[in-house]
């Protein structure tokens, strides 16, 4: 009976936990928690929990959720994860707007700033694109089907963010890399243009963000990384322009 329960604690020690994820209307109408395949939203406005509609199918999330993400406009809210599929939330309603169905696990999830395109990223690099401009709020669901956007060659990406022109999708990977691909009038067909990479952390890009100022309105990128520095870049050269080293600091 001992050797049973030591055996099923080392099963659960090797369970990968999916780490909570939390996410801000870009507004702060209201913020969203992930944990494990539990997707909670709560209404800062109204001071409730909102429930969520799903016709899709199937509905809600049967695995860890590895991404959530509002969109630039707060209108658009989707979620993604282990379960291969991408769930788009009308972050008005709460209703579930299209369900897009991924060949492999998702990694990261990203919304054009126009509202028009969702892409996500899989576990074997691929980034993938979909058209929404075709769906609104008050429809019943819509199953849709993703195209290819660009690759990372089997590099599993960890970020995806569009820039604030729109102009630019950038993606990073576990093997130190960060691209910045011009995002096409036409994404359907693929982005086949790359406009830089920024390279020089040392260990895997955790998260990417942008910084906007009123003298540079485009923004600088801001990336984290497992080496344990914050960097700075200008993305139309690729140029690293700052470091700060955030490690541990003997005391």
């Amino acid at each position: 009976m001992e050797e049973k329960q030591i055996e099923e604690k080392e099963t659960n020690r090797n369970v990968e936990v999916a780490p909570a994820l939390i996410a801000v209307h870009p507004n702060q109408n209201s913020v969203a928690v992930a944990i494990g395949s539990d997707l909670r939203v709560y209404d800062l406005l109204g001071d409730c929990a909102v429930s969520l509609p799903d016709d899709s199918s199937p509905p809600f999330h049967k695995d860890s959720i590895r991404a959530i993400r509002y969109g630039a406009n707060g209108k658009l809210f989707v979620s993604a994860g282990d379960d291969k599929v991408v769930k788009i939330w009308s972050a008005e309603s709460w209703k579930c707007i299209s369900a897009v169905c991924s060949e492999k696990r998702v990694s990261a999830v990203a919304i054009s700033n126009d509202g028009q395109h969702v892409c996500f990223a899989d576990k074997f690099g691929v980034v993938w694109v979909v058209d929404l401009r075709d769906i609104n709020g008050n429809q019943a669901v819509v199953d849709k089907k993703a195209a290819p956007l660009l690759a990372h060659y089997c590099s599993i990406i960890t970020s995806l963010e569009f820039s604030p022109d729109g102009q630019f999708i950038i993606s990073a990977d576990r093997d130190f890399k960060i691209r910045v691909t011009v995002f096409p009038k036409g994404p359907l067909d693929g982005a086949h243009e790359i406009q830089s990479f920024c390279l020089g952390h040392t260990e895997f890009v955790s998260c990417l963000d942008f910084v906007c100022t009123v003298d540079y309105p485009q923004g600088y990128l801001v990336s984290g990384s497992g080496d344990s520095t914050v960097r700075l870049w200008d993305i139309i050269s690729g140029s690293l322009l700052d470091t700060c080293e955030v490690g541990a600091k003997d005391i």
